[in-house]
């Protein structure tokens, strides 16, 4: 009989389980609860091999970042149904996408919240840059990846990461693609002067 230590037990796993983001309908919880979902959340879902990495918390869902099996998924929806109503389930696979369409797709899903998604995509962009949009391309990154670390209720991580987001974004402006990059600029200075982290649109 072969002992895995932890280590190795969590990285077979990461390889024969799939990973998911599960979108959970959100009535009443705010950032500062994400803990308090996770707990639950993998409370719910003991009896099943899971691995749940993060639960963040946007204004309308819960997003559940996690990998299972797919044959365990059914059973898995409808016992985090104890947490909240299943509004969308998305297994995530790593695609490589026209330039444009990833850039419309990151703004889409950064204005819908779904941060850490933004984050993903538009890394598969910036690897193929250089110079000042991929600067940019990373300032906008580190923006997306700030407010991650607020759904999780990380507020001064949020505005560290805000920080750094400004000094990438310093030497760009006009428009990108769809993105007004001084509006965007001014909405990450008011968050980092102010200390007060607000919702705004791309």
């Amino acid at each position: 009989m072969v002992l895995l230590t932890y280590r190795t037990r969590i990285e077979y796993l990461m390889e024969t389980l799939s990973r998911y983001m599960i979108y959970l309908e959100n009535e009443k919880y705010l950032p500062d609860d994400a803990n308090s979902i996770l707990s639950i959340s993998r409370n719910v879902l003991r009896e099943y091999t899971i691995i749940i990495r993060d639960v963040r918390v946007a204004s309308y869902f819960l997003e559940l970042d996690m990998s299972i099996s797919p044959l365990d998924l059914e059973k898995v929806k409808s016992k985090l149904t104890q947490v909240g109503s299943v509004i969308e389930i998305d297994r995530i696979v790593e695609i490589e996408l026209d330039k444009k369409i990833s850039l419309n797709l990151a703004r889409q899903l950064f204005n819908n919240e779904k941060y850490w998604k933004t984050h993903e995509v538009l890394e598969g962009v910036w690897k193929h840059t250089q110079g000042d949009e991929r600067s940019l391309l990373n300032g906008i990154i580190l923006v997306a990846a700030a407010l991650v670390h607020y759904q999780k209720g990380e507020h001064a991580i949020c505005i560290s990461i805000m920080k750094r987001a400004l000094d990438k974004l310093h030497g760009s402006s006009g428009l990108y693609y769809d993105v007004d990059v001084d509006v965007l600029k001014t909405n990450v200075k008011n968050i980092v002067n102010s200390t007060e982290i607000s919702k705004f649109e791309i």
